[in-house]
This record gives C-alpha cells, structure tokens and sequence, in this order.
C-alpha cells in the first residue's frame, strides 16, 4: 500500500533511497499526482526516479487492436476506452508529462530525460512514456519527520 501524507510519505529515518521507480500518478487525482512529485523528489531525494504512465495519445492504437463490442450501439465499449484502466483518473499526453517532468525537475535540481517504451510510432509515441529524474547534487536531509500527517491519498492494488 502506499499513502500519500500531507507533509510527505511514510517514509523511515536515515533511509537512503538510490532509485525509486513510480507507476501510480495515474490512479491519483491530477492535483495529488504534482504533490506526489514533490514530495518524492524533496523528503526521499533519489539519486534517480524513474516515474512511468500511460502515454494518451497512443490509446487511439489501443482502442483500434481491441476487439469491437457484439453490440455497436453499446456505449460502454467507448467509454472503457477512454483510459486504459478504470482506475486511471487521468492519462497525460507527451506534452503534458513532459511539462510535468519538467517542471517538477526545475523545482528539485534533478535533470530529466524521456523514453518510453511498447509500439512507438512517430505520430502517437510510445504505449507509456518514461521520465528518468538525476538528482543534480545532494540533497538536504532536514525534513522534519516528527510531524503527524493526515493521509490525503491511498491505493491498494488488491
């Protein structure tokens, strides 16, 4: 399970991550999915985040493999598709997680570089996109970590 906190997520003292890999930011609301960034990237500090999503604009390739509903008229069929899991509370485009990535990155002193990976062709990009996060320097470690947090997200796979 992993909770998202106001001041910033459970995390243990004296802990230092080297890597730490998302794929969640599309089961959060949009607003929670920028908190989550700068949280990770100012209390964790990673040398390196990998953070991973659904790309849109390659849904149209998706929705065009996925075999048709037995009946055309159904509704349902459309709206499944509209994002790649029921869960997903937003999918971005190239453009918006590159202006995401790239504001979160300005924001913490971290580079960042995209990939991405499944199918990519020139006109829709790959099936996820990839943003690598370096952190620039070391990072402050003088987060307060006695705070009580309120949670503000959670999500269980199960």
């Amino acid at each position: 399970m992993i909770s998202l906190r106001r001041l910033g997520l459970s995390r243990l003292s004296n802990v230092s991550l080297a890597s730490f890999h998302l794929h969640v930011i599309e089961h959060m609301e949009e607003d929670q999915a920028h908190l989550f960034g700068d949280i990770v990237l100012s209390k964790f500090c990673p040398r390196i985040l990998i953070v991973s999503t659904p790309n849109y604009e390659y849904n149209v390739i998706l929705q065009r493999s996925t075999p048709q509903e037995e009946d055309p008229d159904d509704s349902n069929h459309q709206q499944s598709c509209k994002f790649r899991n029921h869960d997903h509370k937003f999918e971005w485009t190239r453009e918006q997680f590159g202006r995401w990535a790239s504001d979160l990155a300005a924001r913490h002193n971290y580079s960042v570089e995209f990939s991405g990976v499944g199918g990519a062709t020139d006109k829709e990009g790959f099936a996820s996109q990839i943003a690598l996060f370096r952190r620039g320097d070391e990072c402050p470690r003088n987060a307060d970590v006695t705070h009580k947090y309120s949670v503000i997200w959670e999500w269980n796979s199960t």
